[in-house]
Parts: C-alpha cells; structure tokens; sequence
C-alpha cells in the first residue's frame, strides 16, 4: 500500500519527529507556502551546475542539505525545479567562483547539495546569523528567500531572520560522521501541482542523476534507478540522517553510460534490519557526490 505524505507526517508527528526531519503539519495552502527573503547583493547569473558548492579541503564544517520542491497543494512534488543556492564562506566572505551551485529536482521532487557552513558577517553593528540564499523557479514561478539554522544567536537581532515570516525557514540541523552537518530544507513553491506531466525544460540530461527510488516508503526492498550520461566509476551508498553509512550498494564499479538499476535490501552493513526512520541515498561519480535522495524506511 502506497503511503502518501500527509499520513507520513502523522506518523512522524505522533513519534514527535515531524519538525525533526523538516516535515510540517500543514492545513492550508497559505500556511505552507515558503515566504521570501532579500535577494542581497551577491548573487551571480550562472552559477555552475554541481552538487559540491565548496571547493576541496576549503575550511569549514562539512554541511550536506537535502529537500523536496514541493507545489501550493502543498504535497505535490515538483519534477526540474531550479535550486540556485548561494552563501558566505568560512570566513563571512562571498566568492564569486565558489560556494554557489544550481541543482534540479529529479521526478520525487527531491534535491541535494555539499557544501560548508556559511560564516557570519557583518551588516553594520551586527552580524547576520549564517544562512543559504535560494533562488528556485519552476514553470511561472521564482522564489528568492535564504535559509537559517536553529540556535543561530544572531537570529533575533536580524531583521530578516528575525521576521515571523522566516519561522518556517529555521532549520535543525544534525551532527553526523567525523562532525558533518545534515539538514533538510523544504521549499513550497507557488505552483499549481502537475501528475504525470511533462519533465520541464530545465531539467539537465548531461548529468550523473537518481532518477528513481521506488517505492518510497520502503518497507521490504526498493530500486534505485540512476542516469549516467557517460561511462564512469560509480558508487553508491545509504547514509542515516547522521551521516554515517549504513549500507553500500556498490562500491567504485565501472558502469555504462545510460541507465542502471540495482536493488536495495532493508538491512545495513550487518545484515540487521534497517531501523524505520529516513536515509540518504547517494549516488557518487569517480569518487565525488553526485545526486542524493531521500528514502523512508518504514
């Protein structure tokens, strides 16, 4: 039986872990759409399209994100949505190379990104408290608004993050392996809900992507289906909200270009059951990320 997500957030809401992984209890359409936010003045026509924004070995702490585009019936995933994020480094400051990326939504309507912690910096006598900026459109609609984190000190006295507006957009983040950070950022654009549609024209083929992971929740065994536009060393693994890996699917294969399937069983490294709970599929290329998804294990 096919789990919808309205009865997900029950299940989570009545475990007291909804606001935990991101999830809202949402009851109409203007109580879940996500609100605006400054652009600021560093944003950059054209950022590249990675899922690594900081480059290797930059300072910082380690910071994985991952969320679902979803539309104003507030459940409804968007396929190709465009999610350009750009932020400070360790340092406060703003590159205009690095720390910035574009990545699309896959057809769950999910994204994912590697990057750093932003830094704080500056804005007359205060710091502004860290933060993502997002630009995401979609169809008709573009959303500029920035992201925040709990327990952030600068919050209050930022007029921006400070704003009820911004409530929603304050995330928890989690420690994970080795001090990684790991957070879940959902946005609600103001988009009418497409079944079974078209893919939109942002989407991008000449890309390593998971396409699919079915079914999701998991209870027994799912699939994982990736694209790769080209032969390469490919890896894939299932990480705990944590970031520690529970599971490698394959290890540094050499695959063909196109697409390819594999299995994935409800057991860890140990052969024990997977706890319920929500994972983190990733899909690494020649030893990099290169897409993730999330994945409920029910």
């Amino acid at each position: 039986m096919k789990a919808n997500r309205r009865t997900i957030i029950k299940l989570l809401s009545a475990s007291g872990a909804a606001s935990l992984f991101g999830f809202k209890a949402l009851s109409g359409q203007a109580q879940c759409l996500t609100t605006d936010d400054i652009l600021g003045p560093f944003y950059l026509p054209g950022a590249p399209e990675i899922a690594q924004f900081a480059p290797d070995g930059a300072p910082g702490t380690t910071t994985f994100i991952t969320g679902t585009v979803y539309a104003n019936d507030c459940e409804t995933p968007v396929q190709n949505a465009k999610v350009d994020v750009w932020h400070a480094n360790d340092g406060g400051g703003y590159e205009d190379e690095h720390y910035r990326g574009v990545v699309y939504t896959g057809d769950n309507g999910q994204y994912a990104f590697q990057t750093i912690l932003p830094g704080k910096y500056l804005n007359g006598a205060q710091f502004r408290p860290r933060h993502f900026h997002y630009r995401v459109s979609a169809l008709s609609s573009e959303l500029t608004t920035q992201i925040y984190f709990e327990g952030d000190t600068s919050i209050p006295i930022d007029p921006w993050a400070s704003s009820p507006d911004a409530a929603e957009r304050i995330i928890p983040l989690s420690e994970g392996q080795q001090g990684s950070l790991h957070g879940v950022a959902d946005i609600y654009l103001d988009v009418e809900p497409v079944i079974n549609g078209q893919k939109s024209q942002g989407f991008s083929p000449k890309r390593p992507i998971i396409e699919h992971v079915i079914p999701n929740p998991m209870s027994t065994e799912g699939k994982v289906q990736v694209f790769l536009p080209e032969a390469v060393s490919a890896s894939l693994l299932l990480y705990n909200l944590h970031g520690k890996a529970v599971k490698t699917i394959i290890q540094r294969q050499q695959m063909a270009g196109g697409r390819q399937q594999w299995s994935i069983p409800n057991e860890n490294q140990h052969g024990l059951r997977l706890q319920p709970g929500i994972y983190i599929v990733q899909l690494q290329v020649d030893g990099r990320p290169a897409d993730s998804k999330r994945l409920i294990v029910v």
